[in-house]
């Protein structure tokens, strides 16, 4: 425990140090949201049925969050470790190898926390509100922060089989589709059949639909909020031990 707490210390402060890593993965989700509001704002009204009484930037908010916290930061840092034999060096020491993923992922959680605060304080300055209140704020910046940790691990899996900063940074094109699959404009219900089929058995469906009903509603629900916390515990357990496992044959 005490290596990952050192490796994750070390992580945590590459975050703060090194801002620019950090910086384009929060500008490109916001300028989405400014970009897709000042088209289909007036399209879709606060009277809109499916907008609960808020403006559509309300909508758009868990889209942001998803896609601001979805980045191949911590795979450019594993890279990074790589070319500089960093990485040697732990592999060497006596440390359990898991404290590598780990310490990366923790920071993982950090950003994903700062950058989600800063995400939504983007969409207050627009108009929306989180309904749910304090409890609703609060679980959709935790919610947000541990998706981008669940989705980390392929980025890492990625630096680790290929070494390669530009492959690793490629990886997050991987999440576009992904995130355009899904009801991210219009709710699940609107959607064209065929795409309303790929929206239900993608898992970033559930994440967004989760966070959407703590903006959207008063009450909390707890289907959507559950389906959410389960598609990211999944996904965090599947790709973490990609991560692993490719961590393994890198050590080999």
């Amino acid at each position: 425990m005490n290596e990952t707490i050192l490796l994750a210390r070390r992580a945590v402060r590459e975050v703060w140090r090194i801002p620019a890593a950090t910086l384009p993965a929060l500008f490109i989700p916001v300028f989405f949201l400014v970009v897709n509001l000042g088209q289909v704002n007036k399209v879709f009204p606060p009277s809109t049925p499916f907008l609960q009484g808020q403006h559509y930037v309300a909508f758009q908010i868990p889209v942001s969050l998803v896609f601001a916290v979805s980045s191949a930061t911590s795979g450019l840092a594993m890279v990074t470790d790589i070319d500089i034999g960093y990485l040697d060096k732990l592999l060497t020491a006596p440390i359990r190898r898991t404290a590598i993923v780990w310490g990366r992922l923790a920071a993982d959680l950090t950003r994903g926390i700062a950058v989600s605060i800063l995400v939504l304080a983007v969409g207050f300055a627009f108009g929306a509100r989180v309904k749910s209140g304090v409890v609703g704020v609060i679980l959709l910046i935790l919610l947000s922060a541990l998706w981008g940790v669940a989705y980390a691990g392929i980025a890492i899996a990625i630096a680790l089989k290929t070494k390669n900063v530009q492959t690793t940074n490629a990886s997050f094109i991987i999440f576009f589709p992904l995130l355009f699959l899904t009801p991210n404009f219009v709710p699940l219900e609107l959607l064209a059949p065929p795409l309303r089929i790929i929206a239900r058995c993608n898992p970033v469906t559930y994440v967004i639909t989760g966070l959407r009903d703590l903006v959207l509603y008063h009450d909390i629900h707890w289907g959507s909020l559950g389906a959410c916390l389960l598609t990211i515990v999944l996904t965090g357990v599947l790709l973490t031990a990609l991560s692993l496992r490719a961590l393994t044959t890198f050590a080999d």
